[in-house]
């Protein structure tokens, strides 16, 4: 059943991507990916973290009871082209690394390759297929060839060479930069990574408590989920429950995962941001 399952999800993830790029076909090509060197040096100076974006003075935390969302302000920053600016020249996350050197690789590629935004699995740290892990797909029409790049992972290679990778499905663009939005929204309870360090994923979500999501009952959960399992657990929970102030920190992991200085700066931020929630 199993792999009767892997194999129907193979096809699915083919005629994705046959969609997208109708004249692919089977024909084997050299290993080396198009204009390879040039890409990776875009590539190579990159991090995936979103930490320096969210503990900037400017990136602001706001919740809607009422629509059980919540949103982090001012953490996409364009240039007067309105191409994407990465914190510090080179920290993003998976959609704003991969917009960043979309940008940075279109100027490079001729008539003969097409680029595409993707959906991706990546069986470490973003296996579900709810995953909403961004690459790029790079479509050769001469060799009829797809490639992938994933700047978080620094990869780049046939994706048929990449078996941790399924494809879930392909955009022309992003809509925060489409919109050249400067917030992202989340629904309770859902998880924004914030880096990965050690072997683990960490993430920031705002959560409810006991079924209720207001004022004096909600969460800010940091988490931390080793590569290739399924679930993570709680490092730092802060917040209000029924009204009373929760701080509960995982001591020994956080010093694991966080300097001293981006654990005071995180904490810093994090109380900050439940004080203006509750003051609004």
């Amino acid at each position: 059943m199993h792999k009767r399952f892997n194999i129907k999800f193979l096809f699915i993830t083919f005629l994705i991507i046959l969609s997208a790029f109708p004249w692919l076909g089977l024909c084997e090509t050299l290993p080396v990916p198009p204009l390879y060197e040039d890409i990776m040096r875009i590539i190579d100076p990159l991090a995936y973290s979103g930490f320096p974006v969210m503990v900037k003075p400017a990136t602001n935390l706001s919740i809607d009871f009422n629509q059980w969302t919540w949103t982090l302000r001012n953490i996409h920053e364009y240039d007067s082209q309105g191409r994407i600016l990465l914190e510090e020249g080179h920290y993003g996350l998976c959609a704003e690394l991969a917009t960043y050197v979309f940008e940075q690789m279109k100027p490079l590629l001729g008539p003969r390759y097409e680029v595409r935004f993707a959906m991706v699995t990546e069986s470490g740290f973003f296996a579900a297929n709810q995953s909403n892990h961004i690459a790029l797909l790079v479509g050769d029409k001469a060799d009829k060839q797809i490639y992938l790049i994933d700047p978080s992972f620094h990869k780049y290679a046939r994706l048929k060479d990449l078996p941790e990778y399924r494809v879930l499905n392909i955009q022309d663009t992003l809509v925060f930069v489409r919109d050249r939005s400067q917030d992202v929204s989340f629904k309770v309870d859902q998880a924004t990574p914030l880096y990965i360090k050690n072997d683990f994923l960490l993430s920031f979500a705002v959560t409810s408590v006991d079924g209720k999501f207001d004022k004096n009952n909600f969460i800010l959960v940091i988490s931390a989920m080793r590569r290739f399992k399924s679930a993570g657990k709680d490092i730092a929970v802060i917040g209000l429950r029924h009204g009373e102030f929760e701080d509960y920190e995982d001591r020994a992991m956080l010093a694991d995962l966080l300097t001293p200085d981006e654990i005071r700066v995180l904490f810093d931020k994090i109380k900050n941001w439940i004080k203006k929630v509750r003051d609004v």
